[in-house]
């Protein structure tokens, strides 16, 4: 059988393809040879292509930890006596109404944030005691509710556990109440609002009425 004459022989083409692998190693070598003698380590072994890619990384660990600070540490509502009708949300005002028909009327007064001290007076016999609830304005566990035992007609005294100063949300309850529940079965109550940074003392009035409230404070 005869070979036709154009058709490289296969030794050729091993031949051909051998110095062509051997030329482009001896290029990769030479390149190699050249980053060296030039002193220019890899992209993998430098600094800065390392800070450009930590700057975006970063910021995408920091997404995934508001996200659960988010998740985990949600802002908790200052309970109130309300009831939900419908979509819509109604304050009790009963107990604020009350107060204002008896005249009630309060001085809170936080000794060195570790004795609370009330003066109450009122048109019905006072209570042998009274409950004040401190509420956070967005961390429940701010919250504290503190018994006061008459100690004079008209005066109610206890020491309590230092405070932060921060500002709360008060409320003025006859009697020893505990719970949601037994709040909503008092007569009356008193709120009001303190700020112990700026002040240790506050006046809480009853409402005047629907429309709204008044309340007094003074400083230190």
């Amino acid at each position: 059988m005869m070979r036709l004459s154009g058709t490289p022989k296969p030794a050729v083409l091993l031949g051909r393809f051998c110095v062509r692998a051997g030329c482009r190693a001896d290029m990769n070598d030479g390149a190699v040879s050249s980053e060296q003698a030039n002193g220019v380590p890899p992209w993998y072994r430098q600094f800065w292509p390392w800070f450009l890619i930590a700057l975006p990384a970063s910021i995408i660990v920091a997404s995934f930890f508001m996200l659960y600070l988010a998740v985990n540490n949600s802002d908790t509502l200052v309970s109130d006596n309300y009831y939900r009708d419908g979509l819509a949300i109604n304050k009790v005002l009963t107990q604020d109404l009350r107060a204002a028909e008896l005249a009630m009327a309060a001085r809170v007064e936080f000794a060195d944030q570790k004795g609370l001290r009330i003066e109450l007076s009122g048109r019905e016999p006072l209570p042998s005691s009274l409950t004040l609830r401190l509420s956070h304005p967005t961390n429940a566990s701010g919250d504290r509710d503190f018994l006061l035992p008459a100690s004079g007609p008209g005066l109610y005294s206890a020491s309590i556990e230092t405070l932060a100063p921060h500002r709360y949300y008060l409320r003025l309850l006859p009697g020893g109440v505990r719970g949601d529940e037994e709040a909503k079965a008092v007569a009356w109550r008193l709120n009001g609002e303190i700020d112990l940074a700026k002040s240790a003392r506050v006046a809480l009035m009853p409402i005047n009425g629907p429309s709204g409230s008044h309340q007094d404070s003074a400083g230190q």
